[in-house]
């Protein structure tokens, strides 16, 4: 990048003045390296810079660049010590302490200076990283101490504000720290969800929500006027708002207009939402942020005004760069001069003359020079937002849904970390006593608390349904207190079950004596088992209970005895559901007395049953597996009750005896075997007409005679396919041949060798060329050797395979104009059917321009590429930057120290790196012309030799005149 010049006595001048400065102020004003761990930069640290530095510029921008660059003598003392991560301190506008600014990066030049750029300190924490950290319903001082606290590593930064009333919400996800503060380019950032703007001043962030202040500086705007650049953006401007107030509230006019309306050819409207303008929707219990519904009109109607009365949305935004170093020679300059007095951040207003209206405008950002403590540039612009703002809030909107979506149902711990703050629209699941739920309703935030209800139960009970962010923490922490009374309760609740659980092991101590005694019961009842069964074996059901015995829900048969000391006194029987005594030892067992588990397995033998006493009725399963001797005789087995799936008959057991004559029909006959005809033949009669097909029949060779095809029965669709050697007498026809049917890979190899159709048709192929005519005359040929054109006699030229004429193996595509043609050309059509229009022309005879030559008819593109002379020495075209004058065309030379710059009014000389303005350079030289021209009026006049007379009649006499002439000052 070229430099601006410096001459050595303008160093050496501020080399003084810097040391001065140094010596009355304590090098405060100075620039210094220090240690790449230094905190403090009060002093001079490693080394001071100030005499050998050039060019040092500091750049900052609003909320955005903030940086140091520089130029330092590669054999200058401190040259070691501009290495990265070296601390650079100099001054900067508005700080009373100088900025630390850190190395990232060091190149050296071929004229041996160091090109030194450093970033300030803040972007230390761009390489600090945020894993993960919620920052909820915050102010802005709190959620930067969050967000800094929330780093990987540590570090020195702190943080304040001066906004005390907006409180965000934003999620910080794996992001760079420094891009979690300043990036406005994403949603879930410090920047989008606060708003304001910082000050960055070393180890320290401040911010408020506007930056600067209004100093009264008034500018007008300038035309032609070198090193001023103002440009005005229509796109933002609204002249009508739609003001839209909580839960879609419009006004009954719809829109608020700017008095400026008429100014513009149409009117300009954008929807604008104020979501904190309610009306009352209940006026038997309306809320205390809610309006009556005239007030609320009345509100959006103020708040829409002060759109155009405070933020001016109905003036076009503007931005301005104003430099200083080439407004300095300018007449103009002095009204600009005021910038000089401003910060970054202030307002300034400026006046357009066309326009007839004051716009206001900030300074964005600004080029200083910290050795002059003077500004370079200063660059103003709109308070209006830009049209990129506004697509940047529209994707911003966008984002911001879709994020909605995407954290329904996020869980994060609360601050104590005892519990769960829950997001989104999706209820929670698997929650604990005491969790949060922030559930988005629309525009507004409800709070619900997971905690015991009146039923005893736990479930969300919602705390707020209504809150901005101002109610948000007093709400919680009132649901804070609730939940420790829900967490005391449960704890007490806990010691209870844990007493029980003590009292659950001593009661499994008595449950495991109680199953013993059970066991012993078990065993008594064996016993008693065992007295009731009879002398004989036959079972009684003795009732216990030696008083009495209840005859209800007793089985039919059953038999209470009496004992006593283990005799049985007395019995009785149940009969129609009353006992009936019966004498002591009888083995009566009633109807349905005996259930199947009062009898054990193989009980009951033949012997205790008696002959044909067992009836079907007795009996609810007979398997056949209990038949063990003896047949069913055939008279037992009901007709048709032996199906066909319950036989299994022997190979060979049916014998043709067994089948009645005629008794199997087709019916029965499921496949007849061909195999199984053994003797007879089928007659033609029992053949139906067209059940042998093609495929059941076989054909001897030779079978089929012509004697057996009628004569014309074959027609084509019979013949699948006619081998050509099967005619044998006779030729096609040429009608017989189709059109376009007989192709190239038909033809045998120099078929065609005599042209067609004889020479005198406009093709002839032979096995070198193929040639075409007019006529009789030839037009071109294509050879082996490349095609060639004919116009009329003239031999035009070739398109053709070459050799270079000294090296046989250097083969390519040429195209050749003979000495009989005329030019070469490549053209392209822009439609189809179109013009062709030429873009390149090889015209060595200069009878297509009118000038011998190659001539162009597009734009040529070098891309860079060099331009050789014989010798291998080159130029370049290439784009130029020059240092406070932009990029433009040029020629440079191929070390790139030396150039021709073409500015958009001036002609630019580089020189070893350093670029003179030809037209300054021209004003100055005119000017020292008609000085020198001056000076050579008086030398002409010769040097005085007396003086004479008294008063006012004085006279003198001169020498004779010296003969000098004055000087052309045309310079052309």
């Amino acid at each position: 990048m070229a430099q601006p010049l410096t001459t050595p006595f303008a160093q050496l001048f501020l080399a003084v003045l810097w040391w001065a400065a140094f010596m009355l102020f304590g090098g405060i004003l100075m620039i210094t390296v220090h240690d790449r761990i230094a905190t403090d930069f009060t002093t001079t640290g490693l080394a001071v810079l100030d005499r050998e530095v050039i060019d040092p510029v500091v750049t900052e921008e609003l909320c955005g660049e903030y940086s140091l660059t520089f130029s330092y003598p590669a054999d200058a003392p401190a040259a070691l010590l501009l290495t990265l991560e070296a601390i650079i301190a100099c001054p900067v506008p508005g700080m009373s302490l100088r900025q630390g600014f850190r190395i990232h990066e060091v190149t050296t030049t071929l004229d041996g200076l160091l090109e030194v750029t450093a970033f300030h300190l803040f972007y230390d924490l761009a390489a600090n990283l945020i894993a993960d950290t919620f920052v909820v319903n915050k102010t802005a001082k709190p959620a930067l101490d969050q967000l800094l606290a929330a780093a990987n590593t540590p570090h020195r930064f702190t943080a304040t504000s001066s906004d005390t009333t907006t409180r965000a919400s934003a999620r910080v996800v794996r992001m760079p720290l420094a891009q979690a503060v300043m990036d406005t380019g994403e949603d879930n950032t410090f920047a989008s969800r606060w708003g304001g703007e910082i000050t960055r001043d070393n180890w320290h962030i401040h911010h408020a929500t506007q930056r600067g202040q209004d100093r009264g500086v008034v500018i007008r705007d300038r035309k032609n006027l070198t090193g001023y650049q103002a440009s005005i953006d229509f796109s933002t401007v609204v002249t009508r708002i739609l003001p839209v107030g909580y839960d879609g509230l419009l006004l009954p006019e719809l829109y608020v207009d700017s008095p400026k309306l008429g100014a513009y050819a149409t009117p300009r409207i954008r929807v604008m939402r104020y979501g904190d303008v309610k009306e009352i929707k209940d006026p038997e219990q309306p809320r205390e942020d809610e309006l009556p519904l005239d007030q609320a009109y009345t509100e959006l109607r103020r708040l829409a005004a002060l759109e155009y009365s405070a933020r001016h949305v109905d003036e076009p935004s503007a931005s301005y760069k104003v430099s200083f170093v080439d407004l300095a020679t300018t007449v103009e300059y002095a009204d600009l001069a005021e910038l000089e007095t401003v910060l970054l951040g202030d307002t300034v207003t400026v006046r357009h003359t066309d326009l007839g209206v004051a716009l206001s405008a900030r300074v964005v950002g600004y080029d200083y020079d910290p050795l002059r403590q003077a500004y370079l540039s200063v660059e103003l612009g709109s308070v209006a937002g830009k049209f990129t703002t506004v697509t940047r809030q529209v994707k911003t909107a966008v984002n911001t849904a879709r994020q909605a979506e995407d954290v329904a149902g996020f869980a994060l711990a609360s601050a104590d970390g005892k519990n769960t703050n829950h997001y989104g629209t999706t209820q929670p699941a698997n929650a604990r006593l005491g969790d949060t739920w922030f559930r988005q309703n629309g525009e507004q935030v409800e709070i619900w608390i997971y905690q015991l209800t009146d039923t005893g139960t736990p479930g969300w009970i919602a705390l707020a349904t209504d809150l901005n962010h101002a109610q948000v923490q007093a709400e919680l922490d009132a649901a804070r207190t609730q939940v420790d009374h829900a967490l005391a309760a449960a704890h007490d609740a806990q010691t209870a079950a844990d007493q029980v659980h003590e009292r659950l092991a001593t009661a499994q101590v008595e449950i495991d004596q109680a199953k013993a005694a059970a066991a012993s019961a078990t065993e008594l009842a064996q016993d008693a088992h065992d007295i009731a069964v009879t002398s004989d074996g036959q079972l009684t059901v003795a009732l216990v209970d030696p008083t009495a015995a209840d005859a209800a829900d007793r089985p039919e048969g059953a038999l209470w005895q009496v004992r006593a000391d283990g005799v049985i006194a007395r019995q009785y029987i149940l009969t129609n559901n009353q006992w009936e005594q019966t004498p002591v030892g009888a083995a009566m067992i009633g109807p349905k007395a005996i259930s199947q588990a009062h009898i054990g397995d193989t009980a009951i033998g033949t012997a205790h049953i008696a002959d044909a006493a067992i009836t079907d009725a007795k009996i609810s399963s007979l398997s056949a597996a209990k038949i063990s001797s003896g047949y069913l005789a055939a008279g037992r087995i009901a007709a048709g009750s032996i199906t066909s799936d319950k036989l299994t008959i022997a190979s060979g057991f049916i014998t043709t005896a067994m089948i009645a004559n005629a008794a199997i029909t087709d019916a029965k006959i499921g496949s007849l075997s061909a195999a199984k005809i053994t003797s007879g033949y089928l007659a033609a009669g029992r053949i139906a007409a067209g059940s042998i097909t093609s495929d059941k029949l076989t054909i001897a060779n030779g079978f089929i005679t012509t004697a057996m095809i009628k004569d014309a029965a074959i027609t084509s669709a019979k013949i699948a396919a006619l081998d050509a050697g099967k005619i044998t007498t006779g030729y096609l026809s040429a009608n017989r041949i189709a059109a376009k049917s007989i192709t190239a890979d038909k033809l045998a190899a120099n078929a065609i060798q005599v042209g067609l159709a004889g020479w005198n048709q406009s093709i002839r192929i032979s096995p070198t060329q193929i040639a075409w005519y007019n006529g009789s005359t030839l037009e071109g040929t294509i050879s082996s050797s490349g095609m060639k054109f004919w116009y009329g006699t003239r031999y035009i030229g070739e398109m053709a395979r070459r050799a270079h004429k000294d090296k046989p193996d250097v083969q390519g595509i040429v195209n050749q104009v003979a000495y009989q043609g005329d030019y070469v050309a490549w053209t392209y059509q822009t439609a189809s059917g179109g013009d062709y229009f030429t873009c390149l022309t090889l015209d060595p005879k200069g009878r297509f321009y009118g000038k011998a030559g190659i001539h162009l008819g597009a734009d040529l593109r070098t891309n860079g590429y060099k331009f050789y002379t014989t010798g291998s020495r080159y130029v370049t075209l290439q784009d130029a930057t020059l240092t406070g004058k932009g990029t433009y065309a040029g020629w440079a030379s191929s070390n790139g120290l030396a150039k021709v710059v073409f500015h958009t009014y001036d002609l630019m000389v580089v020189t070893n790196g350093s670029y003179y303005n030809m037209t300054r350079l021209f004003d100055r030289v005119g000017d020292l012309m008609s000085r020198m021209n001056s000076l050579i009026g008086l030398f002409n006049r010769g040097w005085i030799t007396s003086i004479s007379g008294s008063g006012s009649n004085i006279t003198w006499q001169y020498y004779s005149n010296t003969g000098l002439s004055t000087m052309p000052t045309t310079l052309s």
